[in-house]
């Protein structure tokens, strides 16, 4: 026997499935322009733009994955991303761990002087930050460390703020029973509260992985006060889209791939995330 559906289920199921067209729909026209022939997209007004293209092709795809600058940029880009996370969570984790376990006075001026780093406008602090790293006694570092830097100036608070909240769910009892049996302070950091803590910190690091992919302002100015001979992805694309009048299939096929490794990053760690929760919950 059929179960029969209620008006709130109904509701519902509209709900769900409209949250995700507006999710989804986005990327279908993306995607329909990425494959479009030039009479899908150019009309001249004689009829309307088709919701699929009449001979769709793959011929912009192949013409940046073809491109070597491309592929360098992403590259270049995919270094930034990983080392600001690194450094990120390195600073940030203990930072957090501090603020969320010791009590001391003073401790909400401190907070509000790290989160205060993201009060002011990108292209207000940008400029120093160039210009210091172009003071000689850094200037030979690489630029992928110089890059990664500056991102982590900017996800560095969201870190050290997410983590604090992550810390501050685990029960105090834990370290405090391995201090009992023998463990340091350090040891049970770095052995029994990171490794719970990692899940939540997945978090932080996603988000951090996107700020530092789609960074423009900061990749911008620091590259180009320095003698970088490849450039990360978001300033690659600046370039192009500067050197050319640019078309539908061209920018719609440059959002698609641009947006790929996010999109496969965040599934990966997103898995991590989800078994991770479910082994704190065990614990």
């Amino acid at each position: 026997m059929m179960k029969k559906w209620s008006i709130e289920k109904i509701f519902w199921l509209f709900l769900m499935v409209f949250s995700i067209v507006i999710v989804l729909f986005p990327i279908y026209i993306m995607f329909k322009y990425s494959i479009s022939d030039r009479t899908s997209w150019i009309t001249g007004g004689k009829y309307p733009i088709p919701w699929w293209p009449f001979d769709p092709n793959f011929e912009m795809y192949s013409y940046y994955l073809s491109d070597g600058r491309f592929w360098s940029s992403a590259w270049f880009s995919l270094k930034i991303a990983f080392l600001t996370i690194i450094i990120s969570m390195g600073l940030g984790a203990p930072a957090a761990y501090a603020l969320a376990r010791f009590k001391f006075w003073g401790i909400g001026l401190v907070l509000f002087l790290i989160l205060s780093v993201r009060m002011f406008p990108d292209v207000s602090s940008v400029l120093p930050v160039a210009q210091f790293f172009n003071l000689d006694i850094i200037y030979n570092i690489p630029i992928t460390l110089k890059v990664a830097m500056g991102h982590t100036l900017l996800g560095l608070p969201y870190i050290i703020l997410i983590a604090i909240g992550v810390f501050q769910t685990i029960p105090i009892d834990l370290e405090e029973q391995a201090q009992v049996m023998g463990a340091t302070k350090f040891y049970a950091f770095t052995r029994i509260i990171l490794p719970v803590a990692l899940p939540g910190l997945a978090a932080g690091a996603i988000y951090v992985f996107l700020l530092s992919w789609n960074e423009f302002v900061f990749s911008y100015f620091i590259t180009a006060t320095s003698t970088a001979d490849v450039i990360p992805l978001p300033v690659y694309l600046k370039t192009l889209l500067g050197a050319f009048s640019p078309n539908p299939v061209s920018i719609a096929t440059l959002s698609l791939l641009v947006s790929l490794p996010v999109i496969i990053f965040t599934f990966i760690v997103q898995k991590y995330m989800i078994a991770g929760a479910t082994a704190g919950a065990v614990k």
